[in-house]
This record gives C-alpha cells, structure tokens and sequence, in this order.
C-alpha cells in the first residue's frame, strides 16, 4: 500500500503545483515613465519606496505597474514635501513622460505630464522634440545654427512642448547645433550640440533661469 500511496498523492499535487508556479512567476503588466528633474535648486528624487533615484537635470526611465498605480517622487531628506505624488491610470505597454520644473525649496514645483505614442522610424531620420522648462522665460523659439530666427520652432511658451521633428539622420548629418532664442528681442539664451539619434526620438529641455539657463537632453526610447 505504501508503494502506491506516494504515486497517488504525487499526482494529486500537480495541478497545485502547477498553479502555485505559474502564479509565483507571472510577471505583473507594465507601464513605462521617463521622469526629466529640472526644478531649480532641486536635489535627486527617490521613487516611491525603491531605491530609484532621479538626480537633478537628469533624467531616469521608470517603471509601474500597469493599472492605477502611485507615482511619488521624493527628495530623501523630505519624504514628507514630495515634487510629485499622483495616481495614474495606466494600460499595460502605456508609455508616458513626466517632467518636472519651477524652483525649490521655496517656490513651486510644476510638472508636465505627456501621454507618449513613439513613432518607429523605418527610414533614415530621427524625432527631435522641444520644450521650454525656464520658469522666468518668456516665450522661446528654436533654430538650427545659421538658419533663420523660429525656423524650427516659432514659439514655446513656459511649459510648452513641440511635437517630435523629424530630421535626416544620415552619416552627412552627424550632429544638429541648436539655437534657443528670446522671441521677443532674437537673443541667443542657448546653444546645444545633438548627436544625431539615429532612428529615435529625443526632447531637449530649456532649463533653468533666463540668467544661467541650461539644456538637459532626454532620450525617449
């Protein structure tokens, strides 16, 4: 009896077996968020409670559960007085874009968040996007090097993006040098050199005051 009692109840535990790892292994559905940390004066930002971190004029691609998910960015000093602390609704594969500017610690954090539909490009050009991140800024324009005034982008107002641009990106164009300029007066505020991202997409940000201004180049792939 013994001989065959073993057998039996080894059986009887497969489909438990089976369930528990199926179940154990099953990879919970995803979402995707590229946090950009341009705040002036801001520090690093902790992710939720992991130990992600997204450093000032960085940038860090995240990710979240799919579905109604906390999205909680932190300096770890302050876990108490976070730069963002939203729920979003997300579907599995969703990607999205969250930037975020204004000034600490005693001004206002503002953000920017951009629900993403990436372009895949079959042909030889990549995607190239702006957006006007200086709090103090007036509206900004956006020209290539020895082009005319706006002949990129006419206009960005704070908190303003352009769509993603498409360039050539072939080995006769190994770089783009931009000009971001005051709309008002055709200042230069500035100048950024981009390698060329062969087949992708990627967002300069105007960062910081109009007095010492900066660029932070993201990559959104």
């Amino acid at each position: 009896m013994k001989l065959q009692f073993f057998p039996v109840m080894a059986l009887a535990l497969l489909p438990v077996l089976h369930s528990c790892t199926k179940s154990g292994f099953a990879p919970a559905p995803l979402a995707a968020v590229n946090v950009t940390n341009v705040v002036v004066g801001g520090v690093a930002l902790t992710y939720n409670t992991t130990t992600l971190t997204v450093n000032n004029n960085n940038y860090s691609q995240l990710t979240m559960n799919a579905g109604s998910s906390q999205l909680n960015l932190y300096p770890a000093a302050s876990p108490k007085t976070p730069y963002y602390n939203q729920t979003i609704q997300t579907s599995p594969g969703d990607n999205y874009s969250l930037f975020l500017s204004g000034a600490s610690p005693t001004g206002t954090i503002d953000a920017v968040l951009i629900k993403e539909s990436y372009t895949n490009y079959a042909d030889s050009v990549c995607g190239v996007r702006f957006i006007n991140l200086s709090p103090n800024s007036s509206p900004v324009c956006v020209n290539v090097t020895g082009q005319a005034n706006g002949s990129t982008v006419s206009s960005l107002a704070y908190k303003e993006y352009s769509s993603f641009i498409k360039f050539p990106a072939v080995s006769a164009n190994p770089s783009y040098a931009f000009q971001i300029r005051d709309v008002a007066t055709g200042n230069v505020l500035a100048s950024y050199t981009l390698t060329t991202p062969y087949f992708n997409n990627v967002t300069i940000v105007f960062r910081g005051l109009v007095s010492s201004p900066g660029i932070t180049m993201v990559k959104n792939y």
